[in-house]
C-alpha cells in the first residue's frame, strides 16, 4: 500500500495540513445518508421532540470560527442548572443563571432525602457559585464522609457573586426572579470559543415600556484576576429615570466569614467598592472583590449610599456591598455599563490580595472595555491555533465535532498554566473544576487519570499544574504515610487545602490505586517534555516517594510466592475493602517499573525490591475464561460501578495477550452498572480500538461515553445518564463533569490515533472505525515538537509542524500497521502510513455489520429517548456481542439497517444478549417504503446465564434460514416485550444479515 497517492515513501515535506470547521446549520435530527431522502422523510415521520434547541449562530452558509462555537439557547428556564452557562479561566469563576446575572439557588426537590441537592459530601443547594481556585476552608466535618480519619474536612469555600448588576427604571427593577411575562425575545449563548456568556431579550417592566438588555459576561483569558460584566440597553425613552445598581453579593458567599473592614468604598475611589471574606476556619487566608462601574455609552454618575431610586432588594451577608449610579441614555436611547471586577486571595497572592484586585481593574478602565476584550479573545485564539481536535462531517458528526471542542473548552477553562507560579499554577482541576461545589471542589484521580492525558497531548503547558499540585502536596503526603506508619508518600483520596488526610478523603484502607494514578501521569508528562529539570526537581521526589510507600506496603504471600495487597478499594466503589484488586495491583507492578527506569535515568541506584516486586505482584485471574478478577473473590453477581479492570489495557499497558485484554473488555462492559459516571465508556472505546479485531465497536462506545452525558444547550457533560435521583440510582450528578470531558477527549487523543506515552518516539498507532472517515488531532506535543495527526479513511498523515532550534523529532508507528517502524521528522516534513481498520465480521457472511442505522436516537439533542442511554441500534451490527440495542420500553420497537446497496439476503441471525425480547419480526425491501415479511417468531432462551461464572457469556441467538432469498437494501427488525419483564425493551446484542 502507498502511504499517500502521490508519494511512494512515506516521509515527505509538505505543505501544512489544511482542515476546515463545519458549516453550521439548523438542525432536527440526524439520520443516515440514504440517497433516498423523500423515502427517508416519509418513514421518519416524526422525530423525536428537542432538548432546550440549540441555535447556532450564522446558521446558514460558512461561518467564521468564533461564530461557529457560540452556542445559543432561546428557552428561559431559571429552575434548569443543567442550562446554565459560566465564565472562568483557571483562576475566577461565575456561575451564570438564565437572567444573565447575580446570585440564584435551585431548590432541592426533595431535601429531606437529598433529591436534588448537589450531592455528596456537601448535600447543598446547587447556586450560581462565584469561585477563586485553591479557596478551600477548615471545618469540623461535612454532611457525608467516606469513613473518620483525622484532620477535618476542607470544601471549597466560594465568593460574593460578582456578576450582580441591576437595572431599574422607573421604578422597576430587572432582577433575578423578574416575572418571566415582562421577558421575550430571548437568547442566552455560550462560546466555546472564547469563553463569552451573552444574554439578550425584552424587558417589558410595564405597559407601554420595553426595552432590550444584552449582558456580557467575561472571566479574562489573559488576567487570572479579571472579570468584566456589561449591560448595553437600547430602546430607553428620552427622560426616563434610570438607576444602575452594581453589586458584590455576599448570598454567593458560602463557608466563609467577613473580617473586620471586609466591605466598603477603596481609599481615593469614592465609586469603587470591595469585599474580602476568609474561608471558614482558614484565618490567614482572605480573598478580595473589588469593582468598579465605567459608563461605555451615556453617562452616569454615582450616587450616595441610601439615595432613593436604587435597588434594595439586596441580601443582608455581612460580605454584601453595593454602589448605586445615576443614568442618562445617550441620544438614541442606548445605555453601555461596564463592571470591571478584581479578585485576588492570599493562596497567590500574600499580602497583595486587594493591590492586586485592584490593579486588575484599574489597568482594565484605563485600557478600555474594547481593548480588554480583544487581549482575552486573541487569547482564546491563539490556543485553538495552536491545538485543536476537528472532526468532518455533517450530522452525528458536526454534534461531535461540538463535544470535541466543548470538551478541550471546558477543561481549559478552569486550569491555568503549570508556570504562574504557586496558587495559580499548582491548583490542579476538581472534579467539576471551577463551575461549581460539586465533591466539595476537591482534587481527585480524576485529575490525573482523566484529565491529564489529552490536556498533555496537547496543552501540556496546562496540564503541569496538575503534576504541580502533587508535587505541592508531596510534603503533606510524606507526613501522612508517617502517620499510618508506612515509608514514602500516602496520598489522601481527595485533597483540598492541606493535603492531609480527612474523612472525605481518607489515606489509609481505601483507594490506594491513587498512588499509581498520580505516578503514572508524572511518567507520561515526563515521557512527552524530557525535561530533565523537572524530572529532577519535581518528578523524581513524587515518583520515587511512592515507589517506597508501595515497597513498604505490599506483603508477600509464601504460599504463592507472590506480592499482595490487602483492605482497599479499586476504582469501582460499589466493593470496597478488597484484596489484591487488579487495577491496583497492576498498577504496582507498572509505577513500580517506571521507578526504576527512572532511577536510571538520574543515575541513581534503586532498591532491588522494586523490581521484585513489580515482577511478582499479584494480579488474579479466573482459571478457567482467563478474565482479570477485579479483587480476590469477585464474582459474576454484583454490578461494577465503573471502569477498573478495563484500565489494565488503557491507561496502565499492563503485559496482556490481545485475547485476554478483549475478553476483558467484554465482560466488564456487560457487567458495568448503567448509573455508573460518565468517564467509563470513554475507555471502552481507547480500549476497543487496540483491541478488537472485528467491526466498529470503538465508534459505539465513542457515542457512548459523550451523547447521553452532554446536556444542551452548553454540551457540558453531567457525570450520570439521568440527572434525575429517583431514578439513576440516588446520585445528584456532579455538574459540570469534567472527567467525563477528560475521557471523551482521550477517545480522540489516544483512542483512534493509538498515541502513547514513550520516551523514545512520537508513538501512534492510527486506526478508524468505519463510520468516521476523517478527523484531525491538531497540536500534539511531543518533545520540543508539535504534530498534527490526520486520520482519514485509507491514510493516516502525521506532520511535525515546528519544533524549537530545528530539532529532529523520532516517531514510531506500531507493528500491526503495514508500515511499522521508526522514522525522524524535521519541521514542515510528513509521514504517510496506512490507517488501520478491523477485518472481517463477527458473523460470518454478515452484511449489516457497521452499515447505517435509519435512527436518530444517537443525536445530542435528542431528549425524548428511544432507547437506553448509550444503548443505540447501532451497537446491534457494531460486530460486538458487548455492546446491545434496547428499547426504552417494551412496547414493539423497531430499527432499519440500511446495507447501503441492493443485496441478496438468504439468512438471519439474531444474538439477543443477557435480556431477549419474547417475540421479533423482520422485514425487508429495496425501498422503505416496500418492505416485506421476511421472518418472524417467539424468542427461547438458548443460553441462560450461569450464575458465579466469570466468562464473556454467548448470549442466546436465533437463527433463521429464509425459504427463498430476497433482494434488499433495507432491513427492519422489530422487537416486543423483554424476558426480564422491567418494562424496558429486549436487548439485541448483534443482528446479521447473510
Amino acid at each position: 500500500m502507498k502511504g499517500s497517492a502521490a508519494h511512494d515513501s512515506p516521509l515527505f515535506d509538505a505543505q501544512p495540513v489544511r482542515v476546515h470547521r463545519p458549516m453550521i446549520k439548523m438542525r432536527c435530527y440526524q439520520v443516515a445518508n440514504l440517497g433516498e431522502t423523500q423515502e427517508t422523510r416519509l418513514f421518519l415521520q416524526s422525530p423525536p421532540p428537542l432538548r432546550t434547541m440549540v441555535l447556532f449562530l450564522a446558521l446558514i452558509g460558512l461561518v467564521s470560527p468564533a461564530a461557529a462555537y457560540v452556542l445559543t439557547s432561546t428557552s428561559f428556564n431559571r429552575t434548569a442548572w443543567e442550562a446554565q452557562p459560566y465564565v472562568a479561566n483557571g483562576y475566577i469563576s461565575q456561575r451564570i443563571p438564565a437572567e444573565g446575572m447575580g446570585y440564584y439557588e435551585i431548590p432541592p426537590i426533595n431535601e429531606s432525602v437529598d433529591d436534588g441537592t448537589s450531592g455528596w459530601p456537601l448535600f447543598d443547594r446547587r447556586f450560581t457559585a462565584a469561585m477563586v481556585a485553591g479557596f478551600y476552608d477548615q471545618q469540623a466535618t461535612t454532611s457525608g464522609t467516606n469513613f473518620d480519619q483525622t484532620g477535618g474536612e476542607q470544601p471549597i469555600s466560594t465568593l460574593p457573586t460578582w456578576s450582580s448588576l441591576y437595572i431599574t427604571v422607573d421604578g422597576a427593577t430587572y432582577q433575578v426572579g423578574t416575572d418571566t411575562a415582562q421577558i421575550s425575545n430571548y437568547q442566552q449563548s455560550l462560546s466555546i470559543q472564547n469563553g463569552i456568556v451573552s444574554t439578550s431579550f425584552k424587558w417589558s417592566p410595564a405597559t407601554n415600556v420595553s426595552m432590550t438588555l444584552n449582558y456580557t459576561v467575561i472571566a479574562h483569558r489573559v488576567v487570572p484576576n479579571l472579570g468584566v460584566v456589561r449591560l448595553d440597553v437600547t430602546g430607553l425613552k428620552a427622560g426616563v429615570n434610570v438607576t444602575i445598581t452594581s453589586v458584590l453579593d455576599g448570598a454567593g458567599s458560602w463557608r466563609t466569614t467577613t473580617p473586620n473592614a471586609g466591605v466598603g468604598i477603596v481609599p481615593n475611589t469614592p465609586d469603587t467598592v470591595y469585599s474580602a471574606v476568609q474561608p471558614d476556619g482558614i484565618a490567614n487566608v482572605t480573598a478580595y472583590e473589588v469593582s468598579r462601574v465605567v459608563f461605555a455609552t451615556g453617562k452616569g454618575t454615582a450616587l450616595p449610599r441610601g439615595t432613593g431610586g436604587c435597588f434594595t432588594g439586596l441580601s443582608s451577608n455581612a460580605s454584601t456591598i453595593s454602589q448605586c449610579y445615576s443614568g442618562s441614555p445617550s441620544s438614541t436611547g442606548t445605555l453601555s455599563v461596564v463592571k470591571y471586577v478584581g479578585i485576588a486571595s492570599s493562596d497567590a497572592y500574600a499580602g497583595k490580595e486587594l493591590s492586586t484586585a485592584l490593579g486588575a481593574v484599574t489597568h482594565a478602565v484605563s485600557a478600555g472595555y474594547n481593548s480588554v476584550l480583544k487581549e482575552h479573545t486573541d487569547a482564546w485564539d491563539a490556543l485553538w491555533e495552536d491545538a485543536d481536535v476537528i472532526i468532518s462531517g455533517t450530522g452525528i458528526f458536526e454534534e461531535l465535532q461540538y463535544a470535541a471542542r466543548a470538551s478541550l473548552f471546558h477543561l481549559l477553562s478552569n486550569v491555568r498554566q503549570g508556570s504562574e507560579g504557586h496558587g495559580l499554577g499548582d491548583n490542579s482541576i476538581a472534579p467539576a473544576g471551577l463551575t461549581s461545589d460539586s465533591y466539595a471542589g476537591q482534587i481527585f484521580w480524576d485529575a490525573d487519570t482523566w484529565m491529564f492525558p489529552g490536556l498533555n497531548a496537547l496543552f501540556p503547558l496546562y496540564a503541569e499544574s496538575i503534576t504541580n499540585f502533587r508535587y505541592r502536596q508531596l510534603g503533606a503526603a510524606q507526613e501522612n504515610a508517617k502517620l499510618f506508619n508506612v515509608s514514602g508518600s500516602l496520598y489522601p483520596w481527595t485533597a483540598g487545602r492541606f493535603g492531609n488526610c480527612t474523612g472525605v478523603g481518607p489515606c489509609y484502607n481505601y483507594e490506594y490505586h491513587l498512588e499509581n494514578d498520580i505516578s503514572l501521569a508524572q511518567y507520561q508528562y515526563w515521557a512527552s517534555s524530557q525535561n530533565r529539570t523537572w524530572l529532577e526537581t519535581k518528578g523524581w521526589p513524587v515518583i520515587s516517594s511512592i515507589a517506597e510507600f508501595w515497597a513498604s506496603q505490599v506483603t508477600f504471600n509464601s504460599s504463592t510466592g507472590k506480592y499482595s495487597t490487602l483492605n482497599e478499594t479499586d476504582p469501582d466503589e460499589y466493593a470496597n475493602f478488597r484484596n489484591n484488586a487488579a487495577f491496583t495491583n497492576a498498577g504496582i507492578s507498572v509505577v513500580l517499573k517506571n521507578a526504576v527506569y527512572f532511577a536510571g535515568v538520574l543515575g541513581i541506584t534503586p532498591p532491588s525490591n522494586w523490581t521484585t516486586i513489580s515482577n511478582k505482584i499479584t494480579v488474579l485471574s479466573d482459571p478457567t475464561s482467563g478474565i482479570v478478577l477485579e479483587y480476590d473473590g469477585f464474582n459474576s453477581t454484583t454490578d461494577v460501578k465503573q471502569a477498573d479492570v478495563v484500565l489494565l489495557t488503557y491507561p496502565l499497558e499492563y503485559p496482556q495477550t490481545t485475547a485476554q485484554g478483549l475478553a476483558d473488555l467484554d465482560y466488564y462492559a456487560l457487567a458495568t452498572s448503567p448509573n455508573g459516571p460518565g468517564m467509563t465508556y470513554s475507555v471502552f472505546s481507547i480500549d476497543a480500538s487496540a483491541l478488537s479485531p472485528v467491526g466498529c465497536a470503538s465508534y459505539t462506545y465513542l457515542l457512548s461515553s459523550s451523547q447521553p452525558y452532554s446536556r444542551a444547550p452548553f454540551y457540558q457533560f453531567s457525570e450520570q445518564t439521568s440527572d434525575v435521583y429517583t431514578s439513576n440510582g440516588g446520585t445528584n450528578p456532579a455538574y459540570t463533569f469534567l472527567t467525563a470531558h477528560g475521557g471523551f477527549l482521550q477517545s480522540l487523543t489516544h483512542g483512534f490515533t493509538g498515541y502513547r506515552s514513550r520516551t523514545n518516539a512520537f508513538y501512534l498507532d492510527p486506526i478508524l472505525p468505519d463510520q468516521i472517515s476523517n478527523y484531525t488531532v491538531k497540536g500534539m506535543k511531543y518533545r520540543s515538537g508539535t504534530f498534527d495527526v490526520t486520520l482519514t479513511t485509507s491514510q493516516t498523515i502525521i506532520r511535525l509542524r515546528s519544533t524549537s532550534g530545528g530539532a529532529s523529532i523520532p516517531v514510531e508507528i506500531a507493528s500491526a500497521n503495514a508500515r511499522a517502524g521508526n522514522y525522524t521528522l524535521k519541521a514542515g516534513q510528513s509521514l504517510v502510513v496506512p490507517t488501520r481498520h478491523t477485518n472481517g465480521t463477527l458473523v460470518e457472511g454478515n452484511l449489516a455489520q457497521c452499515k447505517s442505522i435509519l435512527a436518530p436516537e444517537v443525536s445530542f439533542t435528542n431528549t425524548s429517548p428511544s432507547v437506553i442511554p448509550g444503548q443505540y441500534a447501532l451497537a446491534a451490527i457494531d460486530g460486538s456481542n458487548a455492546t446491545s440495542w434496547q428499547p426504552y420500553t417494551n412496547s414493539s420497537q423497531f430499527m432499519v439497517v440500511d446495507l447501503q446497496t441492493l443485496q441478496t439476503v438468504s439468512a438471519l441471525h439474531f444474538n439477543w444478549g443477557g435480556n431477549p425480547p419474547i417475540s421479533y419480526s423482520v422485514t425487508a425491501g429495496a425501498s422503505t417504503m416496500s418492505m416485506a415479511a421476511i421472518a418472524s417468531g417467539n424468542v427461547t432462551l438458548s443460553a441462560p446465564t450461569v450464575p458465579d461464572t466469570i466468562t464473556v457469556n454467548v448470549g442466546n441467538v436465533t437463527d433463521v434460514k429464509l425459504a427463498s432469498s430476497v433482494k434488499a437494501r433495507y432491513v427492519n427488525v422489530t422487537i416486543t416485550g423483554s424476558f426480564a419483564a422491567d418494562g424496558r425493551g429486549g436487548t439485541v446484542a448483534e443482528f446479521a444479515v447473510i
